[in-house]
This record gives C-alpha cells, structure tokens and sequence, in this order.
C-alpha cells in the first residue's frame, strides 16, 4: 500500500515529445493507478547535482527514479515492479505468468535498444530502414504475444506492468499509427488508451 506521495524524476528531452524515452512508463503507470504523484522534469545541466545527492541513496545513480517515503528507487522495470508490490496489482498472480511477463519486459527492452540509434535521426532512409527492419519486427512479436490469450493484455483480462512497458516502446517507436496491421496489437493500444485514468491524457497527446 502506498499511503504517502511519490515524486517522479525524469529529464526533459529538450526537442523531443513529452513522452519520449523511459520516464513515461512510469509516469502511464502511476497516472493509471490513480495514486497522487508529481512528476518532476529535468534539464540536462541540473544532473549533475541531483545526480551527487540521489548517490548516496542509491547504488548506480540514474534517471528516471521515484522518491517515496524518504528513500529513492530507480532502474525503470525494477522500481515498476517495486511499485506494483506496494499497490498490490499489475504483477500477475502465479509463477508462470510472472515468467511469461518478464519475457515480454525483456522483449520491450531489446526493441527500445533498437530506438536508441535513430532516436535523434531526421535521414528518411534510415528511419525506413529502421521501421522495416526492427520496428516491424517488434510488432510481429507483440501480435505473437498478445493472440495467446482472449486479451485485450497479455495474460487476458488483467492489466500487468509489461503492458505499460509494451504500450510506451511502441509509442516512442512512433509506430501506434501501423498498429492496425497487427489485429491483436491494435485490440490491446485501443483497449489500453481507453482506459478510465489514461483516456483523457492520452487523447491530449495527439491534439
């Protein structure tokens, strides 16, 4: 239970979208939770202090990272997954599902490795290649994972901290728009963008 504000830290990626990078799998996951949070952006010179300060809580100082109850948790998946404990949902029920969760958040983790060389790229050639190459590549997986199950997330009915991390990779990949080639991929964004804490905020993005 999480019974005291948590204060969410992340840098503003100065000409990039608000929800650039990994800071917004937090920030959908803790506005989805309902629980009172502020999320915190930083500019790249102001780092280096915060950085100084959060080293002496914790052992590889890095950014995003939340502040709760006087002590700091980073590392995005592990401080999802710490949250998840505290609120007592989005982490599956049995071993097995648990395994099949943190395949798929590693699978999110090798696609966002992919984003990282054109994250700042303006050639079109590139960009293609990248989208022809990896993105699409990714999709095929997601669809892949989430047809086993009736859906609309990955262990059916019941959101997890992957779905999150899935919804986010895609969106930072810009590839929501090509989500309809991949009918259980687009069953899972339209489900997941519609859900009571994250509707309205999402729509917001694309005005």
């Amino acid at each position: 239970m999480i019974s005291s504000p948590v204060t969410l830290h992340y840098f503003d990626i100065e000409g990039k979208p608000s929800t650039s990078a990994l800071g917004e799998n937090l920030n959908l996951l803790l506005k989805d939770s309902g629980i009172e949070y502020t999320y915190l952006r930083h500019k790249r010179d102001e780092w280096a202090p915060i950085k100084e300060d959060i080293s002496k809580k914790v052992n590889h100082p890095t950014m995003p990272f939340i502040e709760l109850d006087g002590k700091v948790y980073n590392k995005t998946v592990p401080t999802m997954r710490y949250l998840c404990k505290k609120l007592g949902k989005y982490l599956p029920a049995n071993d097995d599902d648990l395994y099949t969760v943190e395949v798929v958040a590693d699978v999110v983790r090798d696609h966002y490795g992919t984003t990282m060389p054109v994250f700042r790229c303006e050639d079109e050639e590139k960009l293609k290649e990248h989208f022809e190459r990896d993105t699409t590549k990714y999709l095929n997986a997601y669809e892949s994972i989430y047809q086993h199950k009736e859906g609309p997330y990955i262990l059916g009915e019941e959101i997890t901290y992957a779905d999150f991390l899935v919804y986010h990779v895609i969106q930072d990949d810009n590839a929501l728009k090509h989500v309809q080639g991949y009918p259980h991929v687009a069953k899972f964004v339209e489900t997941f963008s519609q859900r009571p804490n994250l509707a309205e905020y999402i729509a917001s993005l694309a005005q």
